[in-house]
């Protein structure tokens, strides 16, 4: 893939590219991690993902031609490797390995996408919110000696956009969750300390 491809460098907050767009290429993610959002039906703009180091951006549009479904932008620096559309056919035939990595990152985009539908279009605001944080330390999460911490450049905000709540349940639920000796939060930084009591509370 690098032999095909091209090394380029984004600021933090820059755009990468945006939703309903042409696609002309597709991302592999050196380092730093990029934001992926989309809007959604009420016009607001929804965090679906932050992606980091190894993995791959624009892959649907490079498969079927279609644009953009989602905006793509720089969190921190990143770097990146930006790979022509036009190239991925012939890459697949060459090395099938590539062909089977696509396949893999799709299905599991596909199952993230479901998973995420249903955790956060019904229950109560508080069981969203909590079924964020515990795909946040899935994802994100490093062991700390107090617990999970969970590393976020989503502003609450955003944060909440992505539970489908607004940001005054989100900042409720989080009070009450620290009242509860379950989380401690920081500016961008959130400490799980009771993790099993937290999965326990989303049910």
């Amino acid at each position: 893939m690098r032999a095909a491809a091209t090394r380029r460098q984004f600021a933090p907050n820059a755009m990468i590219t945006g939703q309903g767009e042409d696609s002309k290429q597709f991302y592999v993610v050196l380092h730093g991690q990029i934001r992926v959002m989309a809007g959604s039906a009420h016009g607001r703009e929804v965090v679906l993902a932050v992606c980091g180091p190894g993995e791959i951006l624009g892959e649907l549009s490079a498969i079927d031609g279609r644009p953009r479904s989602a905006t793509l932008q720089a969190v921190d620096t990143v770097d990146v490797l930006l790979i022509p559309d036009a190239r991925l056919p012939s890459l697949c035939d060459a090395y099938p390995r590539i062909a089977w990595s696509l396949l893999q990152v799709v299905v599991r985009r596909l199952r993230d996408t479901d998973q995420q539908r249903a955790e956060y279009s019904g229950g109560t605001s508080t069981q969203r919110v909590v079924a964020l944080l515990l795909d946040l330390a899935e994802r994100w999460g490093q062991q700390v000696a107090d617990g999970v911490r969970i590393d976020t450049p989503a502003t609450q905000q955003k944060l909440a956009e992505t539970a489908s709540t607004s940001r005054e349940s989100m900042a409720r639920v989080l009070r009450s969750l620290r009242a509860k000796g379950l989380i401690t939060t920081g500016r961008r930084w959130i400490v799980i300390h009771r993790l099993a009591d937290l999965r326990a509370m989303g049910r």
